[in-house]
């Protein structure tokens, strides 16, 4: 379309093509000082909000950040009051405002800070590229090797985040946002994040690998927090100093908390004692996976747990989310009705999954309806993933585990139903199939299905997903040397087609041999 036609458009019309216009860098450079004072007035009225997250790699690119930081930015930076950014970009824009706006965006109250560690073409965070996938080694029981984030190792850029605290570009924010997806490592140094110098910080959502981390930031900001999410990788027993710096924390103003932490917890009563200090919180949320080495866990968390433990420290609580699962080895017989009745007194509609494996380990689910979860860790035949009510839709994670009964076809005809928006499947079950396909293609759809891990399955399973089904979308595949060798001898065209697309390639073992058929098989791995 011509800047002709463009202009004889509506005001609504423009609006609604500028909407559509992706990076949003592209779209300011093009109105704004071009001479145009209805497109720049247009641009102006979108300035509030800016997001400069893109690949900078290219050289267009490059030259349209070069445009933007010279015409552009110093036109509107008076106008933004939210702003995200690529992680890598947190210097150009601190050079930018000092050189220019004495140091800070005198509106600026939000601050999102994104790794960008997600694939151009699906647009979620790269899942087997992990450092989490090393403890596949060493798995325990009902352990998962699907890594809720991505751990940021590089101190260079740890270091420029922690210490982004104490940046004039800061001193305005009332709202900080790391990507959820980035978990920021201990810094060599030993130091900590800087933000006690944000006076008017109340919001804050971010993700680390220690709870240690997670308790020195309460230290800092408990006080101001009015909305603290955290998604927290590890925690450790509790020593006196952890004790003493959790009694010094403060939060009268706390009204919304949230904490994730989907990699199992064998030390789950820190986090407890953190919650029970947070009496004025009215909105709690809990994503938490606990394991069987918890040394006073006996037996599953269920309503009774939470009644005791948390709910009568929060007397001005309103709502709790909740989806807790919890791990024990050699559990003792309880029935799910016994877990239902834990629940009597709680006045909010719930469910939970009791299940037993031949493996000595049992887990229980419990979780708030409807369902606020976008994982699903160890589902079985038993699990009851397929409801009329669409419960789990909006299920993006899944990992499969059964070493009772084989998953058939028609388990993961249902699983393709019932779960529309899965990026990322794990299966683990070493059980033959019994009900065998013989079609040379199924009608199972997961087209949309990004990423899948096959290491700990019988064969059967590469064989039905490889080769009788159409993963359009495979990019990332983690698989069993000895079966991948398998599955690319036999040489099945629908496999080959299915793996063409395939970008990262993890296998269970080195590929030291017969290197040359694999990267045919895979030629953009």
């Amino acid at each position: 379309m011509s800047v002709v036609k463009l202009l004889d458009l509506p005001d609504e019309l423009i609006l609604a093509i500028m909407k559509k216009v992706n990076p949003q860098v592209l779209l300011l450079c093009s109105m704004i000082d071009i001479g145009n004072k209805r497109l720049e007035q247009l641009a102006f009225d979108r300035c509030y909000s800016i997001d400069l997250t893109f690949d900078y790699v290219q050289p267009i690119e490059e030259s349209l950040m070069e445009r933007f930081y010279s015409h552009v930015m110093p036109r509107i930076g008076h106008h933004i009051q939210s702003l995200t950014i690529n992680i890598y970009h947190i210097s150009s824009i601190k050079t930018f405002v000092e050189n220019n706006f004495h140091g800070a965006l005198p509106n600026l109250t939000h601050l999102k800070i994104l790794l960008h560690a997600k694939h151009t073409k699906t647009g979620i965070p790269y899942t087997i590229r992990n450092y989490l996938m090393s403890f596949l080694a060493g798995r325990k029981p009902l352990f998962t090797i699907v890594p809720r984030y991505f751990i940021l190792h590089d101190y260079g850029v740890g270091e420029i985040i922690a210490t982004l605290g104490r940046s004039s570009l800061m001193r305005s924010l009332q709202s900080f946002e790391l990507d959820d997806n980035c978990t920021l490592a201990e810094r060599r140094t030993g130091g900590q994040l800087l933000f006690d110098r944000i006076p008017r910080l109340t919001h804050i959502r971010i993700s680390l690998w220690h709870f240690d981390q997670c308790i020195h930031l309460l230290n800092q900001l408990g006080s101001q927090l009015h909305s603290f999410i955290v998604t927290i990788g590890s925690v450790s027993k509790r020593g006196p100093i952890l004790s003493s710096k959790m009694r010094s924390i403060s939060y009268p103003n706390l009204k919304q908390m949230t904490m994730t932490i989907y990699q199992n917890c064998s030390n789950y009563e820190p986090c407890i004692s953190l919650l029970q200090r947070m009496s004025n919180v009215e909105y709690l949320t809990l994503l938490l996976a606990i394991d069987e080495d918890s040394t006073t866990l006996n037996h599953f968390i269920d309503g009774f747990v939470l009644e005791k433990n948390i709910l009568p420290y929060m007397s001005h609580l309103r709502q709790f989310s909740f989806h807790i699962r919890s791990m024990l080895k050699n559990a003792s017989h309880i029935t799910i009705d016994q877990i239902r009745q834990s629940f009597l007194r709680q006045q909010q509609p719930f469910d939970c999954v009791l299940d037993h494996f031949n493996n000595n380990s049992g887990q229980c689910q419990i979780y708030s309806l409807p369902f606020i979860g976008t994982r699903l860790d160890f589902v079985s035949n038993r699990f009851p993933l397929f409801d009329i009510n669409k419960t789990f839709s909006n299920v993006t994670t899944l990992l499969l585990f059964d070493d009772v009964k084989p998953f058939e076809s028609i388990f993961f005809e249902h699983v393709a139903r019932a779960l529309p928006r899965l990026k990322t499947l794990e299966i683990i079950n070493q059980l033959e199939q019994r009900e065998k396909t013989t079609t040379m293609k199924t009608n199972i759809n997961f087209a949309h299905l990004p990423v899948l891990i096959l290491y700990d399955i019988h064969i059967n399973y590469a064989k039905q997903f490889l080769c009788q089904m159409d993963l359009s979308s495979l990019i990332e595949l983690a698989i069993n040397k000895d079966i991948l060798l398998t599955i690319v001898a036999q040489n099945h065209p629908q496999a080959r087609d299915n793996c063409s697309r395939v970008e990262t390639l993890l296998t269970s073992k080195q590929l030291d041999e017969s290197i040359d058929p694999i990267q045919n098989f895979f030629p953009l791995a």
